[in-house]
């Protein structure tokens, strides 16, 4: 019985409304910089003298690491089909990210061109932006409340 009454209860306002919510908080989850942290985490991992890899921590990954003087990409595919492509050249300097930083809509910088670009200074540090500040990239505003510095990905690229 409880089959028959499958599609009444997902098919109502209610259930779809659920879907389409948990839909979105799985692109959010796509589009995080903690993910692309996490995956430069795996990296470096996997790069390290340690006996532990990260397939045995988070199961197979596909990671693609392509620098170039044309454009430098983080391309990962989970579970052999979510495909997710990062670029790593900040949109201010359009160089490679150097002691990259996230901002809360996902946009990557650098530090001193997110700083120059909330008006606030290096030393300072981001915490300092106002909360009108926009996003360079998408004019977002408060998204320099609670930026992510990417450290691990900072590790990675200046190994590479």
């Amino acid at each position: 019985m409880y089959f028959f009454q499958f599609p009444q209860v997902h098919e109502c306002a209610n259930g779809m409304n659920f879907k389409s919510e948990l839909q979105a908080k799985h692109v959010d989850i796509l589009q995080s910089p903690w993910l692309i942290e996490l995956v430069a985490f795996c990296i470096n991992l996997n790069d390290s003298d340690s006996s532990l890899t990260s397939d045995e921590l988070f199961g197979p990954l596909s990671i693609d690491l392509n620098l170039t003087s044309e454009g430098s990409v983080l391309t990962l595919v989970l579970l052999g089909s979510e495909k997710l492509d990062c670029s790593l050249i900040c949109p201010i300097c359009l160089d490679l990210v150097f002691q990259p930083y996230a901002l809360s809509c996902g946009h990557i910088f650098c530090k001193s061109c997110a700083c120059l670009a909330a008006h606030v200074l290096i030393i300072e540090g981001l915490k300092y932006a106002s909360s009108d500040s926009k996003c360079p990239v998408c004019r977002e505003s408060g998204v320099y409340d609670k930026p992510v510095c990417m450290s691990e990905l900072g590790l990675l690229l200046q190994q590479r």
